[in-house]
Parts: structure tokens; sequence; C-alpha cells
């Protein structure tokens, strides 16, 4: 309990302070923004949909988490592959395959 406390505080940092220097012209913004998000939705399940609905509204957002994908490690690497849009439609929000439709 006290973990995800500390996980989903720490993302909660990462991803204002990645706001806030986003507007610097460092580039490490956004990348801390994405991997906070990423941090609660590891420590929050619950938190996964609103990821994946992001990713697929915004292009560019779903760019840089398969840029930032590659050098993640551990829960966020699992956040960012169950969080994947074209994954959804393979699979049901509970990971149970999907349901194929027949041609008849």
């Amino acid at each position: 309990m006290i973990v995800r406390i500390a996980t989903t505080a720490l993302g909660i940092v990462l991803f204002l302070y990645g706001v806030i220097a986003a507007i610097s012209p460092l580039p490490v913004g956004a990348p801390l923004a994405v991997l906070g998000l990423f941090m609660i939705a590891g420590a929050n399940p619950a938190f996964r949909p609103v990821i994946r609905t992001m990713r697929r509204k915004w292009g560019w957002f779903d760019k840089l988490v398969r840029i930032i994908a590659p050098r993640a490690g551990g829960v966020v690497r699992t956040v960012i592959v169950e969080t994947d849009p074209a994954r959804q439609d393979e699979t049901r929000d509970n990971g149970a395959p999907a349901a194929k439709k027949d041609d008849k």
C-alpha cells in the first residue's frame, strides 16, 4: 500500500515537472511527463484506460510512448504494452481474447 502511494506520488511529481519543463528549451519535459503517467498507471490499474484513450486520440503522444518503450523496463514497459491502442482491438480490457465474429 505504501509503495503504491509512493509510486503514485512520484509519478505525479514527474508528470508536473515534465509539463513545466516541456516549455523550456531542453527536450526532457515530454518524456518525463509520459514516464510520470506510466508510473501512475503502474500503481493504479484503473488509470490504464485513460492512457489508452490518450494514445488513441493523440498520435504525437503515442509516438512519444513508442520512442520511450525500448528504454523502459519493469512495470512501465508492462503498462506501455497493455495500453497499446492496437492491442485493444485484439483483447478486451480484462486481458481475455476478444470473441471472434462468424462470417455467416
